[in-house]
């Protein structure tokens, strides 16, 4: 057997599989398997022949001629040699350029590095969207390293290069270091600002640490020293006979496309997925760390047990469609037949269908009729549409939070959710007197029980209808929870801190409790749902805790303005969890532009510019973007994304197929990409009026997820004014107006995405508040702050048909616009009211009729309230 050691990196790879997916180019791709193949023999590349032709640009660098004018491009000493290259001969020109002066060495223990030479850095000059942070210095990135890597730079140079930023030119560079006359030491010098330039931290230190003699090329090692070659995710070892070796071989077999990931994991990544565990265990992992890849790769190892029938599971149907779709592309087709991909929703129909086969047909009904209209006929209850005052129930707590300035409906909404998820129905009693984690606002007693009489109307009303939600399907299952049995011998759980205890109790019976039974898998900064999560009251105990801090996926400038926006919003209501933790995150190895906050004039003109940006950054070989709504639900974008003829964010979502997607925040948890823009963040919108200050956290964490999807480019839009959160991080991001940046060629012709009807549509065509009564009034956006006095006064006064006094004066209202007008005219309808709540009454109506033009100009406003001109 050889003595040389064989390794392959990323670059290759990636290289090999595009060949694969080729036409002619497969019949290399098959020839260079064929070579790795034939590493033990004597000579694997006999039959080749080199083409080296004078090459230096990467030394020790050998090519071999595959024929029809393709490379192998590999680097060879007296103890390695590693394949890094794959192509044409323009592709294989190319990439020696771009990597001129890489060269692998050692390190003082033997170990093989790679050791990056000068990077390619941009020939134009930065845009204006880098203005606001070029003012950094490359050299002050070099800390203690600036005397050693300047020492004996002229004068001259040295003050050229204190002007360089991250932001300068390959040219500018170039001309800094023109007048060290050393050529070694100009090299040096140059290969280090460019790499500082492009963001490499790991590549400048190895590149000095190579200068300073601290990794030695392999002629310089004592010739008894053991040579090792670490597997990580830049350089794998080829071991034939190796189980990683086996798995290779055959993924290079595989007509199906792969991800860098199913070969290259981070050795702290591999240490988990090859982990065993006495019981369950908890991977906390932060955003980016690429916890999904861990856990697909752990799933197909426990499924090389013949024995193992495996689940991966998760909440979002979307995502469970994005795993399924990995697990298809990485196992074997032996491995994937022992693993199943689920949501929890599909999971939970199919065992209750199993349990009663007749319910099949009207699950698949409730099903489709989720997708669509679940939102709806919420309002539709809540709202008190169709004749149907059940939610009536909850009216003296619906005026209560309204004046607290709370989305009454959304927090109830949330409140149902929070209760299913920590009680069955038959302990819901528990309710009225138990401490409702994660929940700031106070409930007291006899509220709380009309809260459970309105859950139970509303889920009367899902059945009426025909509708069916994740957590009434749990609910109802959990009613058959003693007749559930193990049916895996493992469980995998991805976002594992969107569960709720209902639901991680149903899980835990269906796994028999042993080795590697659950594996739990999330961030706790990603916590978007309003829900009671207990692990111990779900019968789940935690023995086994593993933690990941490295983030692999956003720049660093990305992850530090999402990280500052996460601490900012941070709460102890993050810390009542009892399986994760809230981790610090080390920094990806590269950097880019800082995020841009731009303004616009309109929501509108924000999606416009937006789409017109896209379509630039696309037709320059951008791979993927999206575009997030915030502000908006999945059923808005749906539709929207739907009327523009662009693909909504789904499991089914193929960057290769469309590179522009349309999403809401919570959507984009669990994918990544190229650069990501997220229109209205605005006053108002984040956080979102009518959200609850105390539990403002968890809109933090929606954005936080939604921000650290982007790898290179991240933009926060807005109109009006910015929201309040982006100007509290604003060290970290840019501020600039759209129109500074780009000229707008046309309006998006589609609009902005469409909300529910704040009005009953079988009433009014097209909001008009105006013509809404009092009630129906109260349940618009526009009324959140007013008083309970305010409120019932309108309630009892703006009754939807009015009434008049002997003398013909109005004593009741049909309409708000009829009130607005009375109010507006004179002071004689305040007796009805009050002298208090009328003021605040027309205050509130200025603001919401604007347009109406209801009130004369002896009103004036003084400190912020309408007063009248002496």
């Amino acid at each position: 057997m050889s003595a040389i050691k064989y390794f392959r990196v990323k670059s290759f790879d990636r290289a090999l599989k595009k060949a694969k997916l080729g036409g002619q180019s497969r019949k290399i791709a098959q020839k260079v398997s064929a070579v790795i193949g034939s590493i033990e023999d004597k000579d694997p590349f006999a039959g080749l022949t080199t083409t080296n032709h004078g090459e230096n640009r990467i030394p020790k660098c050998v090519k071999y001629d595959l024929g029809s004018g393709w490379r192998l491009v590999t680097v060879q000493d007296g103890r390695t040699c590693g394949f890094i290259f794959v192509g044409d001969h323009d592709a294989v020109d190319r990439f020696l350029d771009e990597n001129r002066g890489q060269r692998f060495a050692y390190d003082s223990k033997g170990s093989l590095v790679e050791v990056p030479g000068a990077r390619p850095v941009r020939q134009g000059g930065a845009s204006k969207w880098a203005d606001h942070d070029s003012h950094r210095r490359l050299t002050q990135l070099l800390g203690g390293e600036e005397d050693f890597v300047l020492e004996g730079v002229p004068i001259k140079a040295l003050r050229q290069i204190d002007d360089l930023t991250k932001y300068s030119t390959g040219p500018e560079i170039e001309a800094a270091v023109a007048a060290i006359a050393e050529d070694g030491r100009r090299s040096f010098v140059y290969d280090v600002l460019s790499l500082i330039c492009t963001g490499d931290e790991d590549g400048w230190t190895k590149r000095i640490a190579y200068e300073k003699g601290e990794i030695v090329d392999e002629e310089h090692l004592a010739s008894d020293q053991e040579i090792t070659i670490k597997d990580g995710d830049e350089i794998r070892s080829i071991r034939v006979g190796s189980p990683e070796y086996e798995r290779y071989m055959a993924v290079l077999e595989r007509e199906s496309p792969w991800h860098d990931w199913f070969l290259y994991l981070h050795p702290e990544q591999e240490k988990i997925v090859l982990r065993d565990y006495d019981g369950s265990s908890q991977l906390s992992g932060v955003s980016g760390s690429g916890k999904t890849c861990v856990l697909v790769r752990r799933a197909e190892r426990l499924a090389e047990d013949p024995r193992s029938s495996v689940l991966i599971l998760t909440l979002n149907r979307s995502l469970a469609g994005l795993l399924q779709r990995l697990v298809d592309a990485s196992a074997s087709e032996a491995l994937a037949s022992r693993i199943k991909v689920s949501s929890f929703f599909d999971l939970a129909k199919d065992i209750l269908v199993s349990f009663d086969p007749e319910l099949e047909s009207s699950l698949e009904e409730s099903t489709w009729k989720l997708a669509e209209h679940v939102d709806e006929v919420f309002r539709e209850y809540f709202r008190r549409w169709l004749n149907n005052e059940d939610a009536r129930v909850l009216e003296t707590l619906r005026r209560q939070l309204s004046a607290r300035n709370i989305d009454a409906e959304e927090y109830l909404r949330e409140e149902f959710d929070w209760i299913r998820s920590a009680l069955p129905v038959d302990r819901r009693d528990e309710y009225l007197n138990v401490e409702r984690t994660g929940r700031r606002v106070p409930i007291v007693e006899d509220r709380r029980k009309e809260v459970l009489e309105g859950l139970k109307l509303w889920e009367k009303k899902m059945r009426d209808v025909g509708v069916v939600d994740y957590l009434a399907l749990t609910n109802r299952l959990h009613r058959h929870i003693d007749k559930l049995k193990p049916a895996y011998s493992h469980i995998l759980i991805d976002e594992a801190q969107d569960f709720g205890t209902t639901e991680l109790s149903i899980i835990r019976r269906l796994v028999k409790p042993g080795s590697n039974d659950l594996f739990l898998c999330g961030d706790i900064a990603q916590t978007v749902l309003p829900k009671h999560r207990s692990l111990s009251s779900a019968g789940i105990k935690i023995g086994n805790r593993d933690r990941i801090y490295q983030n692999y996926r956003n720049s660093r400038e990305i992850l530090t303005a999402a990280y500052a926006l996460l601490i900012n919003n941070l709460d102890e209501n993050l810390f009542e969890d009892e399986g994760l933790e809230l981790l610090d995150p080390k920094f990806a190895n590269f950097s880019g532009s800082a995020p841009m906050a731009l303004c616009a004039e309109s929501l509108e003109e924000e999606i416009a510019y937006a789409l017109q940006y896209v379509n630039e950054r696309l037709a320059r070989g951008v791979g993927s973007i999206c575009i997030a709504f915030a502000g908006f639900t999945a059923r808005d974008v749906q539709h929207f994304a739907k009327q523009c003829g662009v693909t909504a964010l789904s499991g089914l979502y193929d960057p290769a197929e469309s590179g522009l997607v349309f999403s809401d925040l919570e959507q984009t948890k669990g994918y990544e990409f190229d650069e990501l823009l997220i229109v209205n963040c605005s006053e108002g919108q984040i956080p979102a009026r009518g959200a609850p200050e105390e539990e403002a956290f968890r809109q933090g964490c929606k954005l936080y997820v939604a921000m650290t999807r982007a790898r290179r480019a991240l933009i926060l839009s807005f109109n009006g004014a910015a929201s309040p959160w982006l100007e509290a991080v604003s060290d970290t991001i840019g501020v600039d107006s759209w129109s500074e940046l780009l000229d707008l060629e046309s309006i998006w012709a589609y609009g902005v995405p469409q909300i529910l009807p704040e009005a009953n549509p079988d009433i009014v065509e097209e909001l008009d508040l105006s013509c809404l009564a009092g009630q129906d009034y109260l349940f618009t956006a526009y009324a959140l702050g007013l008083s309970n006095e305010a409120q019932e006064k309108l309630i009892e006064l703006v009754d939807g048909r009015g009434a008049k006094d002997s003398n013909g004066r109005r004593i009741r209202w049909k309409s708000i616009g009829a009130l607005a007008e009375d109010l507006g005219r004179n002071r004689q309808s305040d007796n009805y009211f009050g002298p208090k709540v009328s003021e605040e009454i027309r205050d509130n109506l200025a603001l919401a009729l604007p347009d109406l033009d209801l009130y004369p100009s002896l009103w004036v406003r003084k400190d912020g309230r309408l007063t009248v001109l002496e």
